[in-house]
């Protein structure tokens, strides 16, 4: 697992050293390469990758830009063929979720760290970033329609199209999950309900697609059991409500040594309530929690087939 957790680590760190230096080389050639490499890790175990990214995205600011983006696009990846999405509407929107923010790197990391809100100069640069992204993208090379009006209008409230509507309630719902210095994340249902203009009971394609894919709480998120302890999301169950879980606290709130996986489709094991990440206080050992979510068989076939 250490050597999964680098080659995570180092995808990551390629990915932020190429938003932020993006005129250095050969743009669209680099990001192709490094998507190749994304999609490979991800597929390998959708689940235990969506530890790694919501954990990265969800308990710490630092390097938020490309944290954030890489949870975007890992969630547009798994949801998008719920959707129906084209080939070429997936490609378009994966290269969007990765690059949406890339006029803003150095910004948004910034703005996740820093003690107040932003400044009007600012203000200023986050209400045009979309259009600046897009223009700075055409300079770098990209000459993909769908991929550029994808980042151009992807906080526009007017957009009709199925990718940009996806990427924006991705982007919102990762958003809300991360911690700022100005506010704590949110947990993971109270994030879906702020995306889902009519909750997901309503007859809207997105909010269920969202639901029956990521669950009420995905990989990496924090729970609170019916016996009071507290647990992390391991693996999606056969049902949003019901995942795969391992404790990390009792109920007095004291670490558990040894960790085992349960199924919270069984009564005792119920899932009480969803947390934000920074409520559980737990020192987390990525490295025995990922054995033991890879230790279980995904809940589907085959990752691939979910993906193809």
């Amino acid at each position: 697992m250490d050597e999964w957790i680098d080659r995570w680590l180092t995808l990551e760190m390629r990915l932020a050293a190429l938003l932020l230096a993006p005129r250095e080389g050969d743009f669209v050639a680099q990001l192709d390469t490094l998507l190749t490499e994304l999609r490979g890790a991800l597929d390998e175990d959708p689940d235990a990758a969506l530890v790694w990214l919501v954990q990265l995205g969800s308990t710490s600011h630092v390097g938020y830009s490309s944290a954030h983006a890489l949870v975007c696009w890992a969630l547009c990846r798994l949801v998008a063929p719920a959707l129906g999405l084209s080939h070429e509407e997936r490609e378009a929107l994966e290269r969007a979720a990765l690059t949406m923010n890339i006029s803003m790197t150095a910004l948004q990391n910034d703005l996740a760290a820093q003690p107040c809100g932003p400044d009007a100069h600012q203000r200023a640069w986050i209400e045009t970033h979309a259009a600046r992204s897009a223009q700075q993208l055409r300079e770098c090379g990209v000459r993909t329609p769908g991929w550029l009006a994808i980042v151009e209008h992807h906080h526009d409230p007017q957009a009709m199209d199925t990718p940009t509507r996806l990427l924006q309630r991705i982007d919102r719902y990762a958003a809300w999950l991360s911690p700022r210095q100005t506010r704590p994340g949110r947990d993971s249902v109270a994030a879906l309900w702020q995306v889902t203009a009519d909750g997901v009971e309503a007859a809207d394609p997105i909010a269920a697609a969202m639901l029956t894919t990521l669950g009420l709480c995905p990989p990496g998120a924090f729970v609170r059991l019916h016996d009071g302890r507290i647990a992390m999301v391991l693996r999606r169950g056969p049902q949003p409500g019901e995942p795969w879980v391992v404790p990390v606290l009792d109920a007095k709130g004291r670490p558990i040594p040894q960790p085992e996986l349960l199924d919270t489709q069984t009564p005792e094991h119920a899932v009480e309530a969803a947390l934000p990440s920074g409520q559980v206080q737990v020192r987390v050992h990525h490295a025995r929690l990922l054995r033991l979510a890879r230790a279980r068989p995904a809940p589907c076939s085959s990752a691939r087939e979910q993906l193809s």
